[in-house]
């Protein structure tokens, strides 16, 4: 029982928002709640790959500022050259660390701004982007539109391109704010499609909804010349299970159009990707793949804020890699890009749950859907546009998106 003397709460804070508000509801001053404000958010930020002097030198400037980190042994073994840091500390802390470790050597002015740089994305409200996708209203639905006879989740519901169309439009109806069009299935242990079929599925479709539907269109292809002409044909984005790496000629199509690409994770390819799938740590993997990624895109022209990314849920996962990414899908957004959830009917779900047949999936779709509206993900892909958008409203009247 608590103590019927005073009344003691555990109170949850988000962000700097709920701290405000707060505050405001305690009747603190007004300098009180300026001064106050970062110092009740606490944040545990992982720095990998730091000169073990540098990760000294880090832990004595951290813990002398009240806050803590935990070192991998390596700073205390003989010889060691790297170590890594778990920082611990409330974002007032953070802002009295970073100047300081600004005039340190061994790299770490540079880690000052990693560590600045993820800090701000992880606590932005939307990250910059593409000013045809309107992100300041999150998280945004994408209405999946398989035009294939084979795709594992609806095969050959919408392989009549009347029909796709019918679809594009009732989904837009329920309250999708993008269409996502693919022609070539990549279940796992599917196989490739001759470009010219894929073509022949998705671009009627993608002409006759450009004409006149309210919401832009994505092609879910890694062929760039599938690509190309899918964006003639009217289609605003590319969506790239392959980030990029399956056609070398992908990277020229979206820079020169100028387009937003989503850069989703999968390990190897769909024929092959559920073959034993391993990883050190999927979470720290992934990310790892992502700064890869990005970096590349960005070097070879493509614009940072044209650039999406998806963990690629149930591409070279297992039930416990899958689960692990949606418990932290969250970590992805320090990476400053808009992140896209698709989770909708996958395989995960029905092992979970016991659900064999795709469809039957739909309750757990909505639950990882609510899961990605309470860390702000910016996109959700689903099949089941009406749905998820209640769920989606009712996540949001309870937990508002956070505020820059």
């Amino acid at each position: 029982m608590i103590p019927k003397a005073g009344l003691a709460q555990v109170v949850a804070l988000r962000d700097v928002d709920d701290v405000r508000a707060l505050l405001d509801e305690m009747r603190v001053s007004a300098g009180g709640t300026s001064i106050m404000k970062r110092k009740a958010l606490f944040r545990v930020v992982r720095v990998k790959g730091l000169d073990v002097r540098a990760a000294n030198i880090l832990k004595q400037e951290m813990l002398s500022r009240g806050g803590e980190v935990a070192t991998s042994r390596e700073v205390y073994e003989m010889g060691a050259t790297e170590a890594e840091c778990l920082i611990m500390g409330t974002l007032a802390q953070y802002e009295r660390l970073l100047p300081k470790l600004r005039t340190q050597p061994f790299g770490l002015r540079d880690i000052a701004d990693s560590i600045a740089a993820v800090l701000a994305h992880h606590d932005a409200h939307a990250p910059l982007f593409h000013p045809g996708l309107d992100l300041s209203r999150r998280p945004r639905i994408m209405g999946i539109l398989n035009v294939t006879p084979d795709s594992f989740s609806d095969p050959g519901d919408h392989f009549d391109t009347d029909v796709a169309i019918e679809a594009a439009w009732r989904m837009v109806d329920e309250g999708a704010d993008i269409i996502d069009v693919g022609g070539e299935s990549t279940r796992p242990g599917s196989s490739r499609v001759p470009a010219e079929v894929e073509m022949q599925r998705v671009l009627p479709v993608i002409k006759a909804l450009s004409r006149a539907l309210p919401a832009p269109i994505s092609v879910d292809t890694c062929r760039a010349e599938v690509a190309a002409a899918a964006l003639e044909a009217g289609a605003f984005m590319v969506n790239d299970v392959s980030a990029l790496r399956m056609d070398p000629e992908m990277v020229a199509v979206v820079r020169d159009a100028g387009c937003p690409v989503v850069l989703m994770h999968m390990l190897g390819e769909p024929k092959t990707m559920q073959e034993d799938p391993w990883y050190s740590n999927v979470v720290e993997d992934v990310y790892a793949f992502f700064v890869e990624r990005l970096t590349r895109a960005v070097d070879d022209g493509v614009p940072e804020e044209n650039l999406l990314i998806d963990p690629g849920i149930g591409f070279g996962k297992t039930l416990a890699h899958n689960l692990a990414l949606v418990r932290h899908v969250d970590s992805f957004r320090s990476l400053g890009r808009p992140v896209v959830l698709g989770a909708s009917r996958k395989r995960f779900l029905g092992d979970l749950l016991g659900l064999p047949e795709a469809k039957d999936r739909v309750n757990g779709t909505i639950a990882t859907s609510v899961i990605g509206a309470m860390h702000d993900i910016d996109v959700l892909r689903v099949h089941d546009v009406r749905e998820n958008v209640e769920a989606v409203r009712l996540t949001r009247a309870v937990f508002p998106a956070r505020e820059n």
